[in-house]
């Protein structure tokens, strides 16, 4: 039929067949659809883990910009020392530190480097250490990570046995009789000596500190007279803004995730796509024999790129979160410490379910052109 103008004028398929020939399935369908869920799943729980790690780190940082102080006066710990007449007064809350860097020996010969000795010196025991009276406390702590560190040297770090502690001529003796506590905030890889050790190994800390953390206080480090000409203060969140940075790292990172997690799914939906086309060889002949245009055989194939991608995506998306959840979990099951808790965002629920349905129609395009030119209509075009 033709308009007064000499144009084909269409006739309307039904939707009904336009939505069964694009969403028709079988196993091969099925299985690209698995496919693709997986390369969803992959890229949905890295940005959900990603998402938690970033914002776990972002409420470290703010929780520290009005917390702990460190002051010191060398970026190498066991060289940096403070004056401890100037350690703050009663009003504030701060643990003084005296660090070392020691050879630990026993008395077979047996000997470990770059163990760092530590004194803590904590009156109102913020840390929970109970190291506060450092003159008549001769008990040594030493920490879990230390110890299977000492088993690799041969060194067994058992209570009640002697050891040698050594930096340069100084030495002192010193008898473990303890592990951290669970809940240490120190790392594990630090030995606890009383001071009076320390003052025998680092002499020239004999009243004074390496480093001092202010917890608490009402007045500034400069104010409460701690920071000398040579001294540095610095909050702790600069140490998590580390972490922060390498955060950022990761996320650029998912860009190239991106990119081939992508990659696969086009690749994926070119391959049944052009299978597809290949199985309704009769049925384009059909559609166009009644006179369907090239642009409806493409739309065919387009919708049914998008149908399999979007049902991929949509599974992934959500197997992606069950992962990352049963990751988290797992980790608490086996008492790995898990800070990280997937974020559900528009970056981890939307955007692979976009990226899935963008690469299936890039995929789709061009089987479904060839499919369109496979054979020319009897009638006018529809």
């Amino acid at each position: 039929m033709k308009n007064k103008a000499g144009r084909a004028v269409g006739k309307v398929i039904p939707l009904s067949i336009t939505t069964r020939l694009s969403t028709k399935m079988n196993r091969r369908i099925f299985a690209t659809i698995i496919g693709i869920a997986f390369c969803t799943t992959y890229l949905t729980g890295t940005i959900a883990m990603v998402g938690g790690l970033h914002d776990t780190t972002s409420a470290l940082a703010s929780s520290f910009d009005q917390g702990p102080v460190l002051i010191y006066t060398d970026e190498d710990f066991a060289a940096s020392c403070i004056d401890g007449s100037r350690l703050p007064g009663d009003n504030t809350t701060f643990v003084a530190f005296c660090f070392a860097d020691v050879a630990l020996r026993d008395f077979h010969g047996r000997t470990s480097e770059n163990v760092y000795a530590v004194s803590v010196y904590d009156p109102k025991d913020a840390l929970g250490l109970n190291m506060t009276d450092e003159t008549n406390d001769s008990g040594v702590w030493v920490g879990t990570q230390l110890v299977d560190m000492l088993a690799q040297d041969s060194i067994t770090a058992e209570p009640d046995v002697n050891y040698i502690l050594a930096r340069g001529n100084s030495t002192a003796n010193i008898r473990i009789s303890a592990l951290y506590s669970a809940g240490s905030i120190l790392p594990d890889d630090w030995l606890l000596i009383p001071r009076e050790k320390m003052d025998i190994l680092r002499p020239d800390l004999r009243g004074n500190y390496s480093f001092v953390m202010v917890v608490e206080s009402d007045v500034s480090p400069e104010e409460l007279g701690i920071c000398s000409a040579d001294a540095t203060s610095r909050p702790t969140s600069g140490v998590v803004g580390y972490f922060e940075n390498g955060i950022y790292q990761v996320e650029q990172g998912l860009w190239g995730i991106i990119l081939m997690s992508g990659l696969i799914t086009m690749l994926l939906v070119y391959c049944i796509i052009s299978i597809e086309t290949e199985f309704s060889t009769p049925t384009i002949r059909v559609l166009r024999g009644i006179g369907a245009g090239r642009n409806y055989v493409i739309g065919i194939f387009m919708l049914k790129s998008l149908f399999i991608t979007f049902v991929g995506g949509v599974l992934g998306t959500a197997m992606g979160f069950c992962a990352a959840n049963a990751i988290s979990s797992m980790s608490s099951l086996l008492d790995i410490m898990s800070f990280i808790t997937p974020k559900a965002s528009f970056g981890s629920v939307v955007l692979p379910v976009l990226i899935s349905m963008a690469a299936g129609m890039v995929g789709g395009f061009w089987p479904a052109v060839k499919a369109s030119k496979m054979f020319a209509p009897r009638r006018n075009q529809i």
